[in-house]
């Protein structure tokens, strides 16, 4: 009986195809190797993501996105964020002179409000982006305080005049101790004869006196008690009224730098959604004048 012979396996060559694909990959990294060397941000930027920079710089949305090179890079971006963000910072140092950058580790830059004291932990810059992140609760305190600046109010201004109040009220206890050791000395005395009488002709009337006189006495101590505690209450809210005092000045002093800046709320915000079009296009602009 003859064999039948198997069927071989035959693959093609796709050697070139390979080759080409290998060869694209060495490309991307020389690019940003020789991006990196020279100084080309701008062009480290568009081959970072050359989607946004067509859109934002190019104003071209039909780009094919080049994500799946760029990956190459993913393992070394904080090292691309903290090369980048030198020239990031200079130029924002203009732009948005109040702002004040910390890297607290490579590639990753904390972002403060203004050079005073007590400055505000604003949220985080990414050069790799352009963008501010900024710190939620920070941000909408400040967009607060503009409103109601435009209204001639303060943000904390409702509870400094709710706390001054709760203290007048704390301190009308302290006042009334006079009043209260007269009002006991009396009690006291008027108790003490309810017991003489009782123990001679004693009678319903004359007990349910005493338990009142010995209830409003209760309530003279809980009120001598509560006086007591009343010193610290009102330094405590007085240490609140001076803590919100202080936020409202730095409100102040934040909306006056951006006002001096931007002359308006508005082209601040309007000047952040912008800023990756406009730092870009600022790089392209020096590259092309012949400056790196």
């Amino acid at each position: 009986m003859e064999s039948t012979p198997y069927i071989q396996t035959n693959l093609p060559s796709d050697q070139s195809g390979l080759q080409q694909k290998l060869q694209t990959k060495l490309d991307y990294l020389a690019d940003i190797q020789t991006a990196v060397v020279s100084g080309d941000d701008r062009k480290i930027y568009e081959l970072l993501d050359n989607q946004k920079y067509d859109l934002k710089v190019r104003h071209q949305s039909e780009t094919e996105s080049n994500r799946p090179l760029a990956t190459l890079v993913d393992d070394i971006r904080d090292e691309l964020s903290h090369h980048l963000g030198k020239k990031l910072i200079s130029y924002l140092s203009q732009t948005f002179p109040f702002f004040y950058y910390e890297e607290t580790q490579l590639g990753v830059f904390q972002l403060y409000f203004g050079n005073w004291w007590d400055r505000r932990h604003f949220g985080i810059l990414d050069p790799l982006a352009v963008n501010f992140i900024f710190d939620d609760n920070e941000y909408e305190k400040l967009d607060k305080a503009v409103s109601l600046a435009e209204r001639g109010q303060r943000y904390n201004a409702q509870v400094i005049e709710d706390t001054t109040r709760a203290n007048e009220t704390l301190q009308k206890i302290v006042d009334g101790q006079n009043q209260r050791d007269a009002e006991r000395t009396q009690l006291l005395a008027q108790l003490s004869t309810t017991e003489e009488r009782s123990g001679l002709f004693g009678n319903r009337g004359q007990s349910e006196q005493r338990e009142v006189l010995k209830e409003r006495l209760k309530h003279l101590d809980a009120a001598d008690a509560k006086a007591q505690k009343v010193p610290a209450l009102i330094a405590e809210n007085n240490a609140q009224i001076l803590s919100y005092s202080k936020e409202d000045t730095i409100l102040i002093y934040e909306q006056r730098a951006i006002v001096d800046a931007f002359g308006t709320f508005d082209n601040f915000q309007q000047a952040v959604v912008n800023l990756y079009e406009s730092y870009v296009s600022n790089l392209t602009a020096t590259s092309e004048q012949g400056g790196v």
